[in-house]
């Protein structure tokens, strides 16, 4: 009989499908063998359940009387509805992808009716000095803040085995009391099957960008940190380089608009907003480089920026800063240029680039060589399979 796996989370149905996280695991899951159910938040329904199945995968979406980012795992409707589904469900083993209330408390109320393995992961600095400080407005911060950081601790040592996205969130965990030797560091994986390498002149003109340009490509999500040192070091480099251009898409900050006006040159700079998935993949493979600002700040300590992995897949260098799993990543591998978070550093490697197509060319092959192997999900399996096999020496050890 397969193993049955259930991967909980309280991001929306179109965060999930992203391959990065939860749908990479899902695959990798999938593709050795595992019956996988992901349970997760519908993206706008408030009443009813939703299941459905794709490429493998069983997905059950629950309803949330919450709108928009507030669908994030604080609903108790949300929570009564995965408590009533879970209670008719068997699973062999218990993956919570974080520990918001309406994933945690459900979870450990079906494993004292149907004891299993639990692994949770960290993916994010949640609470007090992470993301809270950085994505969200001063009411909500004084509002929740200890409510945050209160469920980002406090349930970790229920885990049998933990999987953390960046290191330093492996060493806040110790430090709340969990095995080291239960710490699995997980990052985020490649899908490079949906981005296919291309000349990056191919789709230019879908975008208004001319075929012999030097672009810089930068994407958000959700997070939006080092914004402001991205304009910056974009004007300074298109000072020096009359055909650099800048292309940004996703989401930004809210004031991006008025820096946009204040940014010399900005008559070069290509601001998409969110875009459909196809045509997504084809601006990214627009940009020669991509800027990815990884500032030091404590939000920053405890991620691992999930746009990378697309980079990486797209075959383009990175210029990023020396902090946290950026720099580990970039000592280890030649995927792009480290660069302190000023402008005119940022600027100097961009402009070093653009002067340098064999170097931007051979760090673009290893990036998409990464993105096949060492980042890629049925690479990452392997450290799955072992935090797995973690979770069910240490539950039948605590029998």
């Amino acid at each position: 009989m397969p193993r049955r796996v259930l991967l909980h989370s309280h991001h929306r149905t179109f965060k999930v499908r992203y391959p990065w996280r939860t749908e990479g695991i899902a695959q990798a899951l999938a593709a050795a063998g595992s019956e996988v159910t992901i349970l997760c938040t519908a993206d706008t329904a408030r009443w009813r359940r939703r299941e459905s199945a794709h490429d493998g995968v069983r997905f059950v979406e629950v309803p949330d009387l919450l709108r928009g980012r507030q669908r994030s795992g604080w609903d108790l409707w949300s929570a009564w509805h995965r408590h009533t589904w879970l209670r008719r469900q068997h699973f062999d083993l218990i993956h919570c992808l974080d520990t918001r209330p309406a994933v945690i408390h459900p979870t450990l109320a079906h494993l004292r009716r149907a004891p299993s393995p639990l692994v949770i992961d960290w993916a994010d600095w949640w609470g007090r000095g992470g993301l809270i400080e950085e994505n969200r407005p001063a009411w909500y911060r004084f509002a929740f803040e200890r409510l945050e950081t209160h469920y980002e601790e406090r349930y970790r040592r229920h885990a049998d085995a933990t999987t953390v996205i960046a290191r330093g969130l492996a060493e806040r965990a110790v430090g709340l009391g969990v095995p080291r030797d239960s710490i699995f560091w997980l990052p985020n994986g490649c899908a490079p099957q949906r981005i296919p390498v291309v000349p990056p002149a191919t789709h230019r003109a879908e975008f208004g960008l001319p075929a012999d340009a030097f672009v810089v490509g930068f994407n958000a999500a959700d997070v939006t940190i080092g914004f402001s040192l991205v304009l910056a070091a974009f004007a300074q480099a298109a000072a020096a380089l009359p055909q650099a251009h800048l292309l940004l898409t996703g989401n930004l900050p809210t004031d991006a608009r008025a820096l946009l006006a204040r940014t010399p040159h900005a008559d070069r700079v290509h601001a998409l907003g969110f875009v459909a998935t196809d045509a997504y993949t084809c601006a990214l493979t627009c940009a020669d480089v991509f800027l990815l600002p990884f500032t030091d700040r404590p939000a920053n300590r405890g991620r691992w920026p999930g746009r990378i992995n697309d980079y990486l897949s797209t075959g383009r260098p990175i210029v990023t800063q020396p902090f946290g799993e950026m720099e580990t990543l970039l000592r280890e591998e030649p995927i792009g240029l480290l660069a302190d978070d000023t402008p005119s550093a940022v600027a100097a490697a961009l402009t070093t680039l653009a002067c340098d197509p064999l170097r931007r060319a051979a760090l673009g092959r290893h990036a998409r060589h990464l993105a096949e192997t060492r980042l890629s999900w049925p690479e990452l399996s392997a450290t799955l399979e072992a935090a797995y096999a973690c979770a069910e020496r240490r539950r039948v050890a605590s029998k």
